[in-house]
């Protein structure tokens, strides 16, 4: 089962960026967002422990060891976006306001044999306004070789605004707070109108048509409600050369090699991180390839990947491509299957036909 919620914040959302962090009287925790699809993958998974933790009289450690595990790993995201007036926004590629480089194991060299559009930089810097992401009109608009009108184009101000608080950290046991360990923070208060998109494959009646989780750092109140606006996604195989990145895409060692990536249009790596609550420490930290990046691919070994279709709009159609990370090696750089585990989120390509 394929189902699209809409998940709407009933308050300020705090998601920490995964630079070293120690609580104390000059420490600065800094907000990363827009987020990343980890902690969204992490509030549908505990809602399903508390609630079979509920219906079986059971504590979630015990749930643990009968195996819930596996079932755990049957709920996964196949969409995740921003949304703003109930219509879902792509980040800008990179390639709308930036250049092609040129894979090389040891530099970057450009290659002039990609055209350019007209910077979407350059447009958008007339008002001062640096392009975050496009509607679906402006995503089109891309992908047809236009240069996106300036209205169907956002900018992070007109995503959120950022407000500045005082944070304290809590004991473990009794959740008390600790002597001489309040910090600054900076949280997010989504504008008028945005909310998140988030499209949930799980087996039937796993999780309600409605229910609130808590969400970010601070907690806060999030309330999921089912959409039935957009049609359930449907399988597909097809063959594609271009891809661009809706979310993170981690950069891997390991997998064998399904996709060639022959040119790519990115920004500077960013990193990412989780937290082990089972050893109660940040995970290692991982270089991941930023949303908007725009990779231009070619097929090996006859790979069959998972293809989703998914429409927005009538005779609009966006194929979405999951679960699949970079690779570098002796013979350079690569798409590789990502069998991602119960700490590892999905991650999402969307195919330019």
């Amino acid at each position: 089962m394929r189902v699209f919620y809409k998940v709407m914040p009933h308050s300020v959302l705090f998601f920490r960026d995964p630079r070293p962090f120690t609580a104390g009287e000059q420490s600065l925790a800094r907000l990363q967002f827009p987020p990343r699809l980890t902690p969204f993958m992490g509030a549908l998974r505990t809602k399903f422990l508390d609630i079979e933790s509920r219906r079986n009289g059971k504590s979630i450690s015990d749930l643990f060891k009968d195996g819930i595990e596996d079932k755990l790993k049957t709920i996964s995201i196949f969409w995740f976006s921003l949304m703003k007036d109930g219509e879902p926004l792509i980040p800008v590629p990179f390639d709308a306001f930036s250049r092609w480089e040129k894979l090389n194991n040891d530099r970057f060299v450009f290659d002039d044999n990609h055209p350019l559009r007209v910077p979407l930089r350059q447009i958008m810097e007339k008002e001062k306004k640096t392009p975050a992401y496009l509607s679906i009109k402006g995503f089109i608009q891309y992908l047809n070789g236009q240069v996106p009108r300036e209205d169907e184009v956002l900018s992070f101000d007109e995503i959120y605004k950022i407000e500045n608080r005082v944070g304290l950290t809590l004991t473990k046991d009794n959740k008390t707070s600790e002597r001489s360990k309040f910090y600054r923070m900076s949280v997010a208060r989504l504008k008028k109108g945005i909310e998140f998109l988030v499209g949930v494959e799980m087996d039937d009646g796993m999780l309600p048509k409605k229910f609130t989780t808590r969400l970010g750092g601070e907690g806060h109140i999030t309330v999921w409600e089912k959409t039935n606006k957009f049609k359930e996604p449907t399988e597909e195989s097809g063959h594609f050369r271009e891809l661009v990145a809706l979310t993170h895409i981690p950069i891997k060692n390991d997998g064998t090699p399904d996709y060639e990536i022959n040119n790519w249009c990115i920004n500077k790596l960013d990193i990412t991180s989780g937290w082990d609550y089972r050893e109660y420490r940040p995970k290692p930290l991982r270089k991941v390839l930023k949303p908007g990046s725009v990779l231009f691919v070619r097929r090996l070994n006859g790979a069959k990947p998972v293809v989703y279709k998914v429409s927005f709009k009538e005779g609009v159609d966006f194929m979405i491509l999951r679960d699949f990370a970079v690779k570098k090696d002796e013979y350079g750089y690569f798409l590789t299957v990502f069998n991602n585990g119960l700490a590892e989120p999905n991650t999402l390509f969307v195919v330019k036909k």
